[in-house]
């Protein structure tokens, strides 16, 4: 595994639990590290959740680009990233226009 694949992966994953499980951890970040309202940290964690889900399609073009990415289920894993994707990204900015009101 290249180092630009696990970057794909890590960044993959990482928004995707951001993006599903960020009211929650707002919560917990709200007890455990700072005592603020935890609408800030939701609202922090949408933006860092759907930045990441750009990195990760962006560093998926840069290996489509290079040619490291071939595989006979390169269709499957673009397809798994635009399901994915936007879906937990539209939930997690619905979760936060419902927490601002």
């Amino acid at each position: 595994m290249t180092k630009l694949t696990a970057w794909v992966i890590g960044s993959f994953v990482s928004a995707t639990i951001l993006c599903v499980f960020g009211q929650g951890i707002a919560y917990f970040l709200n007890e455990n590290v700072v005592d603020i309202a935890p609408i800030y940290y939701l609202t922090a964690l949408t933006v860092s959740g759907i930045s990441l889900y750009a990195l990760a399609a962006i560093l998926i073009f840069f290996l489509f680009k290079k040619k490291e990415f071939v595989s006979e289920n390169r269709e499957i894993y673009l397809m798994i990233l635009c399901i994915t994707a936007p879906s937990a990204s539209v939930w997690a900015f619905f979760v936060t226009v419902m927490w601002w009101g």
